[in-house]
């Protein structure tokens, strides 16, 4: 009877513990103060769904932060005008964050679970220490800034305009991760303050402006059925990102884009559907040496209820092809690809 009523005990007494609602399910902890640590509180079905959650609450707190701060000091926008046309292009983007985050994020731990006996629910706390996760920003930023600065002297020196551009574009790319870390060390640290950089971002981005607009040529030529479609498609994909482009016969500017199109539309359907075949390429090398920087080339079938429809479906198919073969380019150009 004695060993009932102990056990009897026992698991009301851990009952009443374990229903104990931790502090920090209200989203705040006197174990984990907001002075050292960011914290995210997440709930789910599971525990898995839970840590997930509050992960993601982490994470939320800097794409909030960082949002706020786009809109008003970092929203970097290119213009290029031609004629009576201006491309503006922002920069920052969401996938560009959440790249950023990410690696912030690494440091996020579970610190703590709790299943209420109630409903079954999981709460999960993740925590973020303030000053590790600041010492990692910190040091990728230094790093970042001695790749800059030897990239100055690179710049200088190049031998030709296309390696002067993806040395250029390339410190552009730096230029804007410096940024992304910058952003998130003001948000980590609790402070709200940054690294300055040793050097002007204005002076930067002017140079690499500057040349993109009054050195550096891009010529497009094309031929083949959408010819028109497919070269405005590229045109405005490259004046979108700052660059001066110029329609060309044959050759042209520093760096020649070259875009070759033909379909054979069926003259009979095939249950009920006509089909076109196309094909695609696109070419860019250096104007001057003649040095392929990318080449590809793209086969497709598209089908509609008419000929005509099919060979109109055909147009659209390719310009979607164009518009990621157009990326690979600009990927190759600043070193950084998909």
């Amino acid at each position: 009877m004695r060993i009932v009523l102990s056990m009897t005990l026992l698991l009301f007494f851990n009952s009443f513990l374990f229903a104990q609602e931790p502090d920090w399910v209200r989203g705040k902890s006197r174990e984990y103060p907001d002075e050292f640590y960011m914290v995210g509180v997440g709930s789910g079905d599971t525990r898995q769904d839970a840590e997930s959650q509050a992960r993601a609450h982490i994470a939320e707190i800097f794409r909030v932060n960082i949002k706020a701060d786009i809109s008003v000091n970092r929203s970097e926008t290119l213009k290029n005008t031609q004629g009576n046309v201006t491309a503006e292009s922002r920069e920052v983007t969401r996938s560009k964050i959440d790249m950023g985050l990410k690696k912030t994020l690494e440091g996020t731990e579970i610190a703590e679970v709790w299943q209420n006996p109630k409903d079954a629910t999981y709460y999960a706390l993740a925590v973020l220490d303030r000053e590790k996760a600041s010492l990692k920003i910190k040091e990728r930023i230094g790093e970042l800034d001695s790749e800059v600065e030897r990239l100055r002297g690179k710049t200088d020196s190049a031998a030709g305009k296309i390696d002067k551009l993806k040395l250029l574009l390339l410190k552009k790319s730096l230029l804007s991760d410096r940024n992304e870390l910058n952003s998130d060390l003001r948000i980590v640290s609790g402070s709200g303050k940054g690294i300055e950089p040793p050097y002007s971002f204005e002076t930067e981005n002017s140079e690499i402006m500057r040349f993109l607009q009054n050195d550096f040529v891009i010529g497009v030529t094309g031929e083949g059925v959408g010819s028109e479609v497919l070269n405005q498609t590229v045109t405005d994909l490259f004046t979108a990102k700052g660059f001066v482009v110029k329609r060309v016969s044959k050759k042209g500017g520093d760096l020649l884009i070259s875009v070759s199109s033909s379909t054979k539309p069926s003259s009979e359907p095939v249950d009920g559907w006509y089909y076109c075949r196309w094909h695609l390429e696109l070419n860019a090398s250096d104007a001057t040496t003649g040095d392929v920087i990318f080449s590809s080339s793209e086969n497709g079938r598209s089908g509609q209820l008419s000929r005509d429809e099919s060979e109109r479906r055909a147009v659209y198919d390719m310009n979607k092809k164009i518009s990621a073969m157009t990326s690979k380019v600009l990927g190759k150009l600043t070193g950084v690809e998909d």
